[in-house]
């Protein structure tokens, strides 16, 4: 936009100090689109600005001290108040979560001499205290197992649970409100591993494509019990360290797979227990979960 010849306008140098941005920043943010001068002498190339926009530069200057990159500054400002107020939220909580997780990493490697986990050592007394021993019964669970990273892991089974409680309603089936994921290999940040997303059910149901309806066998289990503050990735791996230390699992023996147990809806209160690592207890008579005769997608049914 060009604003008429002679109207008061702000050069570089008194744009420049009214809003805090340096003149190298109002060259970058003209070239980038963001804050375009509102005349430029074709002649020596000086810009000049509209007092209307100073309000839009110190908004920029603003968000670029909260580090927030140009493109979405670009978005935030040209975006509706409304709009503009929910993406700026959006972008701080995602920012938040990022430092929660990276914070999680720096103290758990900082926690060895040598910044490795097979340096940790035994887990610590006090978390093995925290370890219990439960028996649970054999439960009939439908499951949809599929292979995830480490930042696909939640939204990935919370989706599976979502479309398990919808098969087993649409089944006439009774859904239990906890719901479990299974872990058959480790998952990490560039290591996709299998993992068994389970909601415990009675009644009928006939499994699906994708939804296998099977036993889980029950028996001891070694559990911790999280509360919602304590679960970030990847600080709650020296949870499961305890818990497969009490079980007594043999060094190098996989055991049956480890487990989280979400005992249902999560909790507003940081301090109640939203999670529970469990690990099985290896037994003599320990048998694998045992699958339907019938494969995912047969004409049959399961009932509990």
């Amino acid at each position: 936009m060009r604003y008429r010849t002679g109207m008061q306008t702000l050069g570089t140098g008194e744009m420049s100090r009214a809003s805090g941005l340096s003149a190298k920043a109002l060259r970058l943010y003209d070239a980038s689109g963001l804050l375009v001068p509102a005349d430029v002498d074709g002649r020596t190339g000086y810009r000049r600005y509209a007092p209307a926009q100073l309000e839009r530069a110190r908004s920029i200057a603003a968000l670029r001290r909260a580090d927030l990159p140009l493109a979405v500054i670009g978005e935030l400002l040209d975006a509706p108040a409304g709009e503009a107020r929910a993406r700026l939220r959006a972008w701080w909580a995602s920012e938040r979560e990022g430092f929660a997780r990276r914070s999680q990493t720096i103290d758990l490697l900082a926690a060895t001499d040598s910044g490795s986990q097979e340096a940790a050592g035994p887990p610590q007394p006090e978390l093995l205290a925290r370890v219990r021993v439960e028996s649970v019964p054999d439960r009939v669970v439908a499951s949809i197992a599929r292979t995830v990273e480490q930042s696909e892991l939640v939204p990935t089974f919370l989706a599976d649970v979502v479309e398990i409680r919808r098969h087993l309603a649409e089944q006439g089936a009774e859904a239990d409100p906890a719901h479990w994921v299974l872990f058959h290999e480790p998952v990490g940040e560039g290591l996709p591993g299998r993992i068994e997303t389970a909601v415990p059910f009675t009644g009928r149901a006939t499994p699906t494509r994708d939804i296998l309806l099977r036993v889980e066998p029950g028996g001891d289990h070694a559990v911790v019990d999280l509360a919602a503050r304590e679960i970030a990735y990847p600080g709650l791996l020296r949870f499961y360290d305890a818990v497969r230390a009490a079980s007594g699992l043999a060094p190098g023996d996989p055991g049956r797979p480890p487990r989280e147990w979400y005992p249902g809806a999560w909790p507003d209160d940081p301090e109640a227990i939203a999670l529970r690592i469990a690990r099985p207890i290896p037994t003599p008579a320990a048998s694998a979960a045992a699958p339907l005769d019938s494969a995912p997608g047969a004409d049959s049914t399961m009932s509990a």
